[in-house]
């Protein structure tokens, strides 16, 4: 996305025509650059404290993504009685979380840290194309989680994701995936350049056509999965509020603690994904501000921290997606507190699992009215019932679902 043609400025031998040509990345069809020294300092490879630093730095999420999306998909899938809608859909976004922390940091690396392009041209076509594509094919896929749950909760039965429809679901989110970010590779390519003194190689992209793409890419993958997100849920918590006081006004009251419990998950997961997700869409704005004006020299030096910072952090949260939707589901985390590869990371996990509910029970002999099945139940013919939360869900099964 950075690309080396920012870097460079021909000061007035360049026409104001050759200028507008220049910003869409088709100036060398247009100039003789073998009359020119190259216009920049020639460094090769970044020094080697620079490359120990952030080759250290990407280790962890590197491993930390591998071991955390690997331990989720096979929990999933080797537990029969994980195989939910909502598990299903999270096994499918730590399936492109998997594939992101494993192709994507090294990409990055190679590109950050050598000043010529060293992919080649089927690197230039492929390597946005895949990363971007895995990136689609996570968020929606959070998306869709985030929908399956408040379905679960708050809308009726006919209105939950079945198992058929969920695998639709996965589908779609793969060839949606690959459609949106099909157009990086055809309007990217590989060039090279023959100056005086140096021998460039760069992959760039025609920001003719990709200048609105872009925009677009922002408001699918950021934008439009944190409102969703941020409006399922309200709804999950609005529920449960409405839930807490009807519970509160029964003839049996008792103390709802998992609502402040789930408050503090979802808003985790929110935060979470405006912090590793935002800053990609800031790096967007700059870099359309700079493409409005002709190549200066150093352009692309001034938005390079944002734009290694911006990239670092969505292959973080790669990394974390397994660790937050892993430990936001009590079964999910049962279940990864007892892989080896993982389980250091939720070693309290298992303590946490013996208790027995996280409603407390306020009166004797209040267990049976808490059953799964029958929120409504009446326990005696001296007492009331509690009031249903849902049609489909009983108080219990809040604990479970997150």
């Amino acid at each position: 996305m950075l690309n080396n043609t920012w870097s460079f400025s021909y000061g007035d031998s360049i026409s104001k025509d050759q200028e507008t040509k220049y910003i869409h990345g088709i100036l060398d069809d247009y100039f003789d650059t073998t009359q020119y020294y190259f216009p920049n300092e020639i460094w090769e490879v970044r020094p080697a404290w620079e490359v120990t630093l952030k080759v250290a730095t990407m280790i962890p999420v590197i491993v930390l993504g591998l071991v955390g999306n690997i331990s989720l998909m096979y929990v999933i899938i080797r537990t029969p009685t994980l195989r939910t809608t909502t598990n299903i859909l999270i096994a499918n976004m730590a399936l492109a979380d998997f594939g992101t922390t494993l192709f994507c940091p090294w990409m990055f690396l190679c590109f950050d840290l050598f000043q010529n392009y060293i992919f080649g041209s089927i690197g230039c076509h492929l390597d946005g194309l895949l990363s971007h594509a895995l990136t689609l094919v996570a968020v929606f896929s959070l998306s869709a989680v985030s929908y399956d749950r408040v379905s679960l909760i708050v809308l009726s039965t006919s209105r939950k994701l079945s198992k058929r429809a969920t695998y639709i679901l996965l589908c779609t989110t793969w060839v949606a995936g690959l459609v949106v970010a099909a157009p990086l590779a055809f309007f990217r390519q590989y060039r090279t350049r023959q100056w005086i003194d140096y021998l460039e190689s760069y992959c760039t992209e025609n920001s003719l056509y990709l200048a609105s793409y872009w925009g677009i890419f922002v408001c699918v993958s950021v934008w439009a999965p944190l409102t969703i997100m941020a409006v399922c849920h309200t709804a999950i918590l609005i529920k449960l509020d409405r839930y807490e006081r009807l519970v509160r006004k029964s003839k049996h009251p008792i103390q709802v603690k998992y609502k402040r419990k789930v408050a503090r998950i979802l808003a985790l997961l929110v935060l979470v994904f405006i912090i590793c997700r935002v800053p990609f869409t800031m790096l967007i704005l700059q870099r359309n501000q700079l493409l409005q004006h002709p190549a200066q020299q150093q352009q692309a030096d001034s938005i390079y921290i944002l734009w290694y910072t911006s990239r670092y952090l969505v292959l973080l949260n790669a990394a974390l997606n397994p660790i937050l939707y892993g430990c936001s589901n009590r079964s999910l985390r049962q279940a990864l507190a007892s892989c080896a590869g993982i389980s250091w990371i939720l070693r309290n996990g298992k303590v946490n699992f013996t208790r027995k509910s996280s409603i407390i029970r306020s009166v004797p002999n209040q267990r049976d009215i808490l059953k799964p099945h029958s929120p409504s139940f009446h326990p005696d013919n001296q007492h009331g019932a509690l009031p249903n939360i849902s049609s489909i869900i009983s108080p219990i099964a809040y604990t479970t679902v997150f």
